[in-house]
């Protein structure tokens, strides 16, 4: 043992002392319309710890990783951290990785989530300046529009212009917050106007 170091002074606890702990979101309204902010459904990343995996990691893995975390989307990061893509639950269970296994005669076993995620410059984002004011119905017909069922939400950095992936809308939990089916290609409504409707009606 060195003698460069001196211990440092403890001390007893006091009674009537708390804990340091991260910062709860704010709570939701039991129900909520497509009327509501936006923000009442997104997954802000200033509170819950989004998933990541790499891209060498086998797609079966990243799904057994998706079902113990209770997400249907991780973000694909580089050894550095980066955002390189995003892979989610129904492209690993859809067919991609079948035709990938007909056409390149790669074994599923040894698959990956860079096979089949989406890259980097395939993602379309919202911005988090366009998000705050924004009502549910605006992210709604968003995703419908765009046909997905996820979408990052990223803050830019005014000066270098350098985003941040701040959170994520998807179809799943708005659809468990509005009661009401909101996924593309799922809900017999696709229109706004069916949507609002139906959501009014139920």
């Amino acid at each position: 043992m060195t003698h460069e170091y001196s211990p440092r002074f403890s001390i007893p606890l006091a009674p009537n002392t708390k804990f340091t702990c991260p910062p709860q979101p704010p709570p939701s309204p039991d129900l909520l319309h497509l009327y509501d902010s936006a923000m009442h459904v997104m997954t802000d990343f200033d509170y819950a710890t989004p998933h990541t995996v790499t891209g060498e990691v086998q797609i079966d893995a990243a799904l057994d990783h998706m079902k113990t975390a209770g997400v249907r989307l991780l973000l694909v990061i580089d050894d550095d951290s980066y955002v390189i893509g995003i892979i989610t639950a129904k492209d690993i269970q859809g067919e991609e990785p079948i035709r990938l296994m007909e056409q390149s005669r790669i074994d599923r076993a040894h698959m990956t989530v860079s096979a089949i995620m989406t890259p980097q410059p395939d993602i379309p984002v919202l911005p988090m300046l366009s998000v705050r004011d924004a009502q549910i119905g605006h992210i709604v017909e968003t995703l419908n529009t765009l046909e997905r069922q996820h979408i990052l939400v990223v803050d830019t950095e005014a000066e270098s212009g350098a985003q941040t992936v701040r959170g994520v809308f998807s179809t799943s939990q708005i659809s468990k917050q509005l009661h009401a089916d909101v996924a593309p290609g799922l809900a017999a409504a696709h229109s706004l106007s069916e949507m609002v409707h139906d959501v009014t009606q139920g």
